[in-house]
């Protein structure tokens, strides 16, 4: 058996490093502990427009930005400014915004009434009538 001492590397080659950048893009993640609804949390109305909501939001951040907080709060500014961010990144996207009313007010299932009416079919009901 070898001892770690005795393990020899392969000699690696010259090889030229290329500088990448890169772009920072903030993204919306939810915040599924909150209770509240997205449009409780910016105080606003269902039916808001995009201005109102981008309001709301400015108002709030102005408050709750956790660089605005005192030291011993910033902890609790930093979960409340996390929760006004994911409720206007899903609000202010027409899309997210469709998505997230419907999640809030699913729609029931009433079943299909055309198959209700008719008995369930298979071979031997089609071969024998």
């Amino acid at each position: 058996m070898l001892s770690p001492s005795c393990v020899r590397f392969r000699q690696s080659g010259s090889f030229s490093v290329a500088a990448t950048s890169y772009t920072s893009v903030a993204t919306c993640v939810p915040v599924s502990a909150s209770p509240a609804s997205f449009y409780k949390i910016l105080g606003i109305p269902i039916g808001a427009t995009i201005e109102e909501i981008k309001a709301a939001y400015r108002r709030l951040v102005r408050v709750y930005h956790p660089d605005v907080a005192a030291i011993d709060q910033k902890d609790s500014y930093t979960d409340e400014f996390m929760k006004i961010r994911a409720a206007y990144c899903t609000l202010s996207d027409p899309n997210k915004r469709a998505q997230y009313d419907r999640s809030l007010y699913p729609r029931r299932w009433t079943g299909n009434l055309y198959s209700a009416a008719y008995t369930c079919r298979n071979w031997e009901t089609d071969q024998c009538w």
